[in-house]
């Protein structure tokens, strides 16, 4: 059986130590920033501002587990980068989590789904 436990990558901002992770509520609160639809943003057309809301959703989510008052929202996020800051955010990892949330791996797929997906 799969570790079910979500993923966690750490992250520093304002002088706090962070857990980046992705769960239902991430998604909610990114799906809502970004006009109802997820699709574009998790099926490998991540932009700017699907980084940055995905990002301020995470760093929300854990503020709000640790009791902190901090919370942002991607244009605040947008508005602290420079773009040397947004080219350096682990987006890569960031983006490996959403999907990670979203879609079951591989190996966990029903036996012959993900082979061929024009397919199925």
């Amino acid at each position: 059986m799969a570790d079910l436990r979500l993923q966690v990558i750490p992250f520093e901002l304002d002088g706090r130590s962070y857990l980046l992770r992705c769960n239902m509520n991430v998604l909610a609160e990114a799906q809502e920033d970004l006009g109802g639809d997820l699709g574009g943003a998790i099926t490998g057309k991540a932009t700017m501002k699907s980084i940055l809301s995905f990002l301020a959703a995470m760093l929300n989510d854990y503020a709000e587990d640790m009791g902190w008052p901090e919370r942002y929202t991607r244009r605040e996020l947008g508005k602290k980068f420079s773009f040397q800051d947004f080219t350096a955010l682990p987006r890569e990892e960031i983006m490996e989590l959403v999907i990670n949330a979203v879609f079951l791996p591989k190996e966990e797929l029903p036996e012959g789904q993900g082979e061929n997906p024009e397919k199925n």
